[in-house]
């Protein structure tokens, strides 16, 4: 695509109300370097002056230079500025009327993969999971890469085919992770890869081992047996005895299951823990 080539790209038309101050966004997708001009109209300003006055900002900063007198064109006012766009100049383009703050902000971004999850993905291990991402664009190409740290390396299909399969169908892809262990687990990136800058998403997985699931009902079942060791022990010790030494055995074994009891509720309460975080 020719970069001199100017795109109209939006427009806006606002509606003027009196004691109001209107705002309205508008939403573009960039996929290419481009120059790309953006229109502003303004109408229904109560004794339609000859001309009123309207500049520009770039994510909330006003464009220096870009003030310029409006004359009024039948019944309209519009404000209109050309801008050469590259990765460094995407944000949040506004045009402002200074007389009553009339305002209308273009979002020029690569097109953003909306379907995040708030959630990881679960699995265990030695099963295989499928990562999904989706645009409404489509891309040149699609990558997927695992975060390591403050990096992120890329997955290679090619070099780990018993490990990974990725499959692209124009705006959507997927990455299968085959044979999972618990180092898979991790922020796993698909990129979506546009001329201008690449658009890019994370999907969190962790990987469990089969036993996991299983560690609470373990730990509630041996305080359920503890538990019924003490009563039959107590009932055991309440009954009359004949000799001090059985009074004195019971009451150390249950000192000492009581004992037990307590450290495993904790070693329990501090794997329960640790699973969570």
């Amino acid at each position: 695509m020719d970069w001199n080539q100017v795109w109209f790209a939006d427009w806006a038309t606002i509606s003027w109300h009196t004691g109001q101050n209107q705002v309205i966004i508008e939403e573009l997708a960039i996929l290419t370097p481009q120059d790309i001009e953006l229109l502003c109209n303004l109408t229904d300003i109560p004794n339609n002056p000859p001309y009123i006055t309207g500049y520009w900002t770039k994510d909330g900063q006003e464009i220096e230079n870009s003030e310029e007198t409006v004359n009024r064109n039948n019944e309209q006012y519009i404000l209109k500025k050309t801008f050469s766009i590259h990765a460094r100049d995407l944000g949040n383009y506004s045009c402002i009327f200074r007389e009553n703050q009339a305002q209308v902000t273009f979002v020029l971004d690569v097109p953003v993969i909306k379907d995040k999850r708030d959630k990881p993905v679960v699995s265990y291990t030695g099963d295989s999971v499928v990562l999904e991402c989706k645009l409404k664009h489509t891309p040149n190409t699609w990558n997927w890469y695992k975060a390591n740290n403050t990096e992120k390396e890329l997955i290679n299909v090619t070099a780990n085919p018993l490990n990974y399969k990725i499959f692209i169908n124009g705006n959507e892809t997927k990455l299968t992770v085959l044979n999972l262990t618990e180092e898979d687990s991790g922020k796993y990136i698909c990129s979506a890869e546009f001329d201008i800058k690449p658009s890019e998403s994370y999907i969190e997985l962790r990987v469990l081992s089969y036993t996991e699931p299983l560690k609470p009902f373990i730990a509630i079942v041996v305080e359920v047996i503890v538990l019924v060791t003490l009563i039959l022990l107590w009932e055991k010790c309440n009954k009359p005895q004949n000799d001090n030494f059985s009074n004195d055995l019971c009451s150390e074994q249950t000192s000492n299951l009581t004992r037990d009891e307590s450290n495993g509720v904790e070693n329990n309460t501090a794997r329960q823990r640790k699973l969570e975080h």
